[in-house]
């Protein structure tokens, strides 16, 4: 929820190597720790309450005389475990990354990419956006080597794909569920924290349901992403922006479900529109969660979570006392608080970018276009004897059972036709019978 004030715990992976006090130098490049990045014996570690300083145990010397270039391990050692944990906050991006099959992404798994060869580096500045980090080197994209047209044959199918890279990335074809590996974390109650009597119970997919640190999670797996329209660029709610409260804050003595009903404050949201020519139909994972909130100033409150120190009285994880870690933790981020707090509903948007699957494993036209099934030839639309492997098309279903002998459990999607919600999309439904968003289509219906 903060980094201000709990700077010594974000900096094990966030910039801040050595960081001791708001006179820290992002800028000097003596900041920059190049062993987590470089070190090649995989014994480099860091102390996680250390403001990223290393262990005091591992011999420094050693890993110095081993660097080298970068390796999945050592960019999987902050970007797998954000959050927390494996899978905390990336939903297709985890530990199993460090030796992927196949199904779990066909660049790293089949091709054996490492992680730079779509991040080219160019003088240690690394392109790549994050949803929820503003800060950017540049970006890369599936077009940087895949082109407009990245699909190669030459017949009425590859036509058809190629038009559709138009409106829609390629990752809502080409992971149609996140996740796979292992559960990500989707929902966060920090409303809930601080009892410390309170059991541990595990969710079904073996994860914890509740810490008294952090308060009350729900985690998801194999599962549908949400989609909506992007066209690169995010929305975001940054530290002392006011927020509209109305409609979104929540009794924290009522039930799971009744707190996760209503509007939420949205944290980092797409920027897109079906009548925008540069959004595509993009697949995100969406955390939501409860946090908390100034009612007399709208702004979100940034707590005190991580102790400076033995005395420090101030300190949620510590001392359990939201109000004194809200007057902390605002005063350390330059921020009013009347001393009132709600808790109200948040979400943020990640887009999905990993865990690609080839094409035998994409979404197949049936699982999204319900009109076309039935049909059992592309003479509907065209001359008959064309090439396209009709009934392989119509095969939705069958795709679903490929995951599932992958070791995956997708069966609550096998056999649907509705993957993407065209209505939610801003369709009056399948484009196919109602129309292109900027043409109508030749089975369109006045």
């Amino acid at each position: 929820m903060n980094p201000n004030s709990n700077e010594s715990r974000c900096t094990s992976c966030h910039a801040g190597y050595g960081w001791k006090d708001d006179s820290f130098d992002f800028s000097r490049l003596e900041n920059i720790d190049c062993l987590v990045c470089h070190d090649t014996t995989g014994k480099y570690t860091k102390t996680p309450t250390g403001a990223g300083m290393p262990d005091p145990d591992i011999d420094l010397a050693q890993i110095a005389r081993n660097v080298g270039p970068t390796s999945r391990e050592t960019c999987g050692s902050c970007h797998f475990s954000g959050g927390g944990g494996d899978h905390v906050k990336h939903a297709n991006m985890g530990s199993e990354l460090n030796d992927p099959c196949r199904t779990c992404d066909i660049h790293m798994g089949g091709y054996d990419f490492t992680c730079t060869e779509c991040h080219r580096t160019t003088n240690h500045k690394i392109p790549g956006k994050s949803s929820s980090v503003a800060a950017t080197e540049g970006t890369t994209q599936c077009i940087d080597c895949h082109t407009k047209e990245p699909h190669y044959g030459n017949d009425l199918l590859d036509h058809h794909l190629n038009e559709h890279c138009d409106h829609i990335a390629c990752n809502t074809c080409h992971s149609p569920l996140y996740a796979r590996s292992h559960p990500t974390k989707i929902w966060w109650d920090w409303s809930e924290a601080g009892d410390t009597d309170r059991p541990v119970q595990k969710g079904p997919h073996g994860q914890p349901l509740y810490h008294w640190k952090k308060g009350v999670f729900g985690w998801t797996q194999n599962a549908k992403p949400s989609y909506a329209w992007s066209n690169g660029y995010t929305q975001r709610t940054l530290a002392g922006d006011t927020v509209d409260l109305e409609g979104k804050i929540v009794d924290p003595d009522a039930s799971q479900k009744e707190k996760k009903q209503g509007d939420y404050v949205h944290l980092a949201s797409p920027v897109g529109d079906k009548t925008d020519p540069d959004s595509k139909i993009t697949p995100f994972k969406v955390m939501r969660g409860v946090q908390p909130a100034d009612p007399e100033t709208s702004l979100l409150l940034l707590p005190h979570l991580f102790p400076y120190g033995q005395e420090d009285t101030t300190a949620y994880w510590k001392n359990l006392d939201w109000q004194k870690a809200f007057e902390e933790g605002m005063q350390a981020s330059g921020l009013p608080y009347s001393g009132d707090y709600v808790w109200v509903r948040t979400d943020m948007y990640w887009r999905m970018e990993h865990e690609v699957l080839p094409k035998e494993g994409a979404l197949k036209c049936t699982q999204c276009h319900s009109a076309l099934q039935g049909e059992k030839t592309c003479d509907r639309c065209h001359r008959p004897a064309r090439a396209a492997d009709f009934t392989d098309l119509m095969q939705g279903g069958e795709r679903m059972q490929s995951a599932e002998d992958s070791g995956w459990d997708p069966k609550h999607l096998e056999k649907k036709s509705d993957f993407l919600n065209f209505k939610d999309l801003g369709y009056e439904g399948d484009p196919i019978i109602h129309g292109g968003r900027f043409k109508r289509l030749p089975l369109s219906f006045e």
